[in-house]
């Protein structure tokens, strides 16, 4: 098998992992109100009550514009208020609310319904999974800081 097939063929099973999550829950449940992104967001926020944009940004891997729009969604949807800072008067912080707690705890509850099955892989399958997606970020990061 040359290289360039073999990038595709690992490139496409994590199409098809991703693809199979999404329709597993996302797609095919319609109690779900919330996208994978701002369920990512309000789960965030539970473990780390007032934090900002740039952070939660950080921890979902995305820029700060992109996560201004779900952010903005949510505090729509009343999932999630910004107030300011005490300390910086400049900074705002987020923080969920009640409506954005329960719906948080019912779509986890319908996650792991849905997904659990996947821990049914023997646990040091699991972690060598985890530990070769640490080492392909960490040589595409490289490649991406050789390329600046």
């Amino acid at each position: 098998m040359t290289d360039t097939y073999e990038v595709f063929y690992i490139i496409n099973s994590f199409r098809q992992v991703n693809q199979m999550l999404f329709r597993a829950f996302w797609n095919e449940n319609k109690q779900i109100e919330l996208t994978s992104i701002q369920f990512m967001v309000l789960s965030i926020l539970r473990e780390r009550p007032s934090i900002g944009v740039n952070e939660v940004a950080e921890l979902c891997h995305m820029g700060s514009s992109s996560m201004s729009a779900v952010i903005e969604r949510l505090v729509k949807g009343e999932y999630i208020i910004r107030t300011r800072s005490h300390a910086d008067r400049r900074s705002v912080m987020l923080q969920i609310t009640d409506k954005g707690e329960k719906a948080q705890q019912e779509t986890h509850r319908l996650w792991m319904e849905r997904v659990s099955p996947i821990l049914n892989i023997p646990k040091e399958d699991l972690d060598h999974l985890l530990r070769i997606h640490t080492q392909m970020i960490e040589k595409l990061e490289g490649r991406e800081m050789n390329n600046q």
